[in-house]
């Protein structure tokens, strides 16, 4: 059951990964566009917004990949000082970070909602309904809490040498 879990945690991570990698590359696209309508002088009014909730959601999607790759805020000092408590270390911080990502998916959630029942809109001539690029908020909280819930159900540490895929 416990590695039936770890694989599928671990295939959600893989996911969310890809996804914000895929999306970091389509963001090349509509930047590209506007600097070329720019130089013919016709500069786009939707490129800046679109490309920073772009930018926003695969920076939180990749929640999972930065924790994994032990490229996500961690403090080892303790680590260096009390090599013999590493493990418990490991586990006290990972369950601080676990917390961390459930106020994250909850108050991302009501953050959403908040703007969702109250029709809040981007102030821009796009008037984007913000709930929808506010959903990376809980979206990469889960992933933070599903990448660390692996490490502890591996008993890993986060390693520094995997790729983005954590291979």
């Amino acid at each position: 059951m416990r590695q039936k879990l770890h694989l599928g945690c671990t295939w959600l991570c893989r996911a969310m990964t890809a996804i914000s990698m895929l999306l970091m590359m389509i963001l090349a696209l509509p930047i590209t566009y506007d600097a070329t309508m720019r130089a013919f002088g016709h500069p786009t009014i939707w490129v800046f917004e679109i490309t920073m909730y772009l930018l926003i959601a695969a920076g939180f999607l990749a929640n999972p990949v930065a924790t994994k790759s032990g490229a996500h805020f961690r403090v080892t000092v303790l680590h260096k000082f009390f090599p013999g408590w590493r493990r418990v270390l490991n586990l006290f911080a990972h369950g601080v970070t676990m917390i961390f990502a459930l106020i994250l998916v909850g108050g991302g959630i009501y953050f959403c909602w908040y703007s969702w029942s109250n029709h809040i809109r981007s102030a821009t001539l796009l008037g984007i309904p913000l709930w929808i690029p506010q959903l990376a908020l809980p979206v990469g909280g889960f992933g933070l809490f599903l990448q660390t819930f692996a490490l502890v159900l591996s008993g890993e540490e986060p390693d520094e040498e995997s790729d983005a895929f954590g291979d």
